[in-house]
């Protein structure tokens, strides 16, 4: 019976999988009148349809009636359950969320079933059920990633959904006090000056300019800006070793610095060139007393001119696109720095910006929420910054995005946990729900890592001889784990491309970004956990000609892991009968490719064509970003040990019996096909003319002043006969901490630019 409840689930998955990405030419009219009913109708249908190709699927194979009537009778049940929380989604959506969470439910409790009756031993046993939990997890992680592949394809009610700031009525009428604060350290002067004149051009009447510069200690760095903030009536100050990094010179400027008309607070990044518009359009959106923040997505410019940057401008526009929409349907949305403003009284309540956090902004925007203010996400672009020039710094963002949102589940995970509204925690069961999904898709590139230290031991099995890691295995298995691989990889890579209007090429490129930054995720995932400070590795925006040397010295530990990888694959292939060896080889293949595609990402990048202030920008990025390197020859290590440990207790662990598996055919057919654990996977931001807008004038002490502290208060592997690992790729979020999309039966890709899990790779469920 589980077994069909199994197989049902394989075959109606990726049927609703393409019947959501296909194009449909109209939406039916008949109940145009009532759209809920048309959705409730047209669900009613797909199900039906469903079940019954489950059903032909099952008797095509000679299954006995008693288990069609039971796969397909699951199926349906599972769809009409899920129909009052998906009642806002088109039919093809709740059909392939049903379909895909009934196969999650019973892969799950079908591989439970099976490491009990397959009498293991002690050992296998414990390693049989410590790989199910962690099949359980990324279960969650697919679940997470589905849910938002879904709400972005399929939603047809927008409740929230905010397309280009207020309108133009609220726009004239609601005009507050707005304070832009620009923080910068040791960033080139000509970049912040650029980004100071585009401030001062803005169509607003009613704000300030703040400069503040965080502890730069080369003065001809930070002096050419006091001195055009001079001559253009800008509020300065340089900070002297003053504690907190940027959380700190932002409380500085909130405390000592603020006008005291401003209502709202914008943090505006040094390399941003923001549209005139800004203010005009997004400021009017807090005439709403309960909005807290707001946050309009950030853009980058200097993309388009080459492959890997248009790649990775797709892999952060998937954030904004496509996470932070679903994410705000729930009033979930996360603050991610820059392009954001918040309400100055609720920034004050919540005790200003935590310095112990190194992704200050999405915390804060957590706290907002609990306080019980709204956030509210805008989906129209009003300024473009420059992205990381190089794949190692690149590394570096994605790492302290990681270990911050690993900081925030740490420190507040408990209001994350499902509950009622209280007066300390008034966040709703949806936003907690966004902000703990966000935080724990993190974790998708480190169990990744982990499936992919089984597939060596498997590897090595089958290289030694032992051969006992498949040999439960059948032919039904042996197409199924990559079917459900392959359809995973499809999601995310089509979600890309829809979510962002890239190309295949392009979406595809994106995904191998996310993917590639797979190894200093999971270390930053774990480090997290433990640390209390890690390096602020902040991304900087400015080696002669590199070589393709370094692109293999900066990525020492993903070059590692491919080596890895590509001998397992060669190990495996000297299985000469059988079809272990073959799967083996085919399942390495993915991570072997993922971890490969970092020196080469690596390698495009330093080549990749630039404007020459973006090419010395690049050169000195290379150059001081030791701290990637340093990074992937740690992770590289612990990698290393962990396979030859994991191997060492495979090749040592004993073998076990066959066992019979449980009866899927009838006895006439006399063909019950063996079942082994075989996870599937989941799916895992000029001119500088005189300033027009009226704005705090600085006082004779506050343009160019320097300050120092204390001039003003600082603010085991299972055995090898129990189980198949599948390897799991995901996306992963984005500027925000939460985590990014992923490929597996359910996917949706990282994770994201701003703090949340540009998309990574994670583990996988069927």
């Amino acid at each position: 019976m589980l077994a069909a409840f199994l197989l049902a689930g394989l075959v109606a998955a990726p049927v609703a999988t393409v019947a959501l990405f296909l194009r449909v030419p109209f939406r039916g009219r008949a109940f145009g009148a009532w759209p809920w009913t048309r959705r409730l109708v047209l669900a009613l249908l797909g199900t039906a349809v469903l079940a019954a190709v489950a059903a032909g699927a099952l008797w095509g194979i000679g299954a006995t009636l008693g288990n069609v009537i039971a796969g397909a009778a699951g199926l349906a049940a599972v769809s009409l359950l899920w129909l009052p929380v998906t009642r806002r989604w088109s039919a093809r959506a709740h059909v392939c969320w049903s379909a895909t969470t009934y196969l999650f439910l019973a892969y799950l409790v079908f591989m439970l079933e099976w490491t009990f009756a397959t009498h293991l031993g002690v050992g296998g046993t414990v390693g049989g059920l410590i790989l199910w939990a962690m099949e359980v997890f990324a279960g969650f992680l697919g679940c997470a990633y589905l849910w938002e592949l879904c709400d972005a394809l399929g939603r047809e009610a927008w409740l929230r959904r905010v397309r280009s700031g207020a309108s133009e009525t609220v726009a004239r009428r609601v005009l507050p006090f707005v304070s832009l604060q620009v923080p910068a350290y040791n960033e080139p002067p000509e970049m912040v000056i650029q980004t100071l004149g585009a401030l001062t051009r803005l169509d607003y009447p009613n704000y300030e300019i703040l400069a503040i510069d965080d502890n730069t200690t080369d003065e001809a760095l930070w002096q050419p800006v006091r001195q055009w903030c001079l001559a253009h009536g800008v509020t300065f100050v340089h900070l002297q070793e003053w504690p907190g990094y940027k959380s700190g010179a932002l409380n500085y400027a909130l405390r000592e610095m603020i006008d005291p008309r401003a209502e709202l607070i914008g943090v505006i990044d040094s390399d941003y060139q923001v549209d005139p518009q800004f203010l005009r359009r997004c400021a009017p959106l807090f005439a709403d007393p309960a909005v807290g923040f707001i946050q309009a997505p950030q853009d980058y410019r200097d993309w388009r001119q080459a492959p890997f940057y248009r790649r990775l401008y797709y892999s952060y526009k998937y954030f904004f696109a496509v996470s932070q929409p679903s994410r705000n349907e729930r009033d979930g949305a996360i603050f991610a720095g820059t392009m954001g403003l918040i309400r100055r009284a609720a920034i004050e309540r919540a005790g200003g910006w935590d310095e112990w956090c190194i992704t200050e902004d999405a915390e804060l925007s957590l706290r907002l929420l609990r306080d019980g203010w709204s956030g509210v996400h805008v989906d129209r672009s009003f300024g473009v910054g420059v992205m990381p020039l190089t794949f190692e710094a690149l590394k570096g963002q994605r790492f302290r995005w990681c270990f911050g949102g690993i900081q925030i589940l740490r420190r507040h995970w408990r209001s994350m946990l499902p509950g009622s509204r209280t007066e300390s925690n008034r966040m709703s069961l949806g936003q907690r729900w966004a902000y703990l999904s966000g935080g724990l898709q993190w974790y998708g590139d480190l169990l990744a890592l982990l499936f992919f230290v089984f597939l060596l031991v498997g590897a090595a099995n089958v290289a030694f001889g032992a051969g006992l890691l498949f040999r439960k295995l059948t032919g039904f298995l042996i197409a199924a784990i990559p079917m459900l691989v392959v359809l995973g990889f499809v999601r995310a890579v089509a979600l890309l491309r829809r979510g962002t209007g890239a190309s295949w090429r392009d979406a595809l490129g994106a995904f191998m970004i996310w993917q590639s930054t797979g190894l200093v995720v999971a270390r930053a995932s774990v480090q997290g956990l433990f640390a209390r400070q890690a390096e602020f590795l902040r991304t900087p925006k400015t080696a002669g000609e590199s070589r393709w040397t370094d692109a293999i010295r900066g990525n020492l530990g993903e070059s590692g892991l491919a080596v890895l990888g590509l001998a397992g694959i060669v190990a495996a292939l000297t299985e000469a009968t059988g079809y272990g060896g073959a799967l083996t080889a085919a399942l390495l293949l993915w991570p072997t490719i993922a971890y490969a595609s970092a020196p080469l990402n690596s390698w495009a990048a330093q080549r990749a064509a630039l404007p020459a202030d973006l090419r010395a920008r690049r050169r000195s990025e290379y150059r001081r970003y030791v701290a990637a390197r340093r990074v992937t020859w740690a992770a590289g290590g612990i990698a290393a040990a962990t396979c030859a440990v994991a191997l060492a207790a495979g090749l040592l662990s004993p073998g076990s019996a066959p066992v019979r598996p449980p009866q899927l055919l009838g006895p006439a057919q006399g063909r019950p096909p063996a079942h082994a654990r075989a996870p599937g996977t989941s799916p895992d931001p000029t001119g500088t003319p005189a300033p027009t807008g009226t704005r705090h004038a600085p006082s004779p002490g506050s343009t160019g002043t320097t300050v120092a502290p204390g001039s003003s208060p600082a603010p085991t592997s299972p055995s090898p006969t129990s189980t198949t690992p599948a390897p799991s790729t995901s996306p992963s979020p984005t500027p925000t901490p939460t985590s990014s999309p992923s490929s597996g039966t359910a996917t949706s890709p990282p994770p994201n630019p701003p703090p949340s899990r540009p998309p990574t790779t994670s583990p996988t469920t069927p």
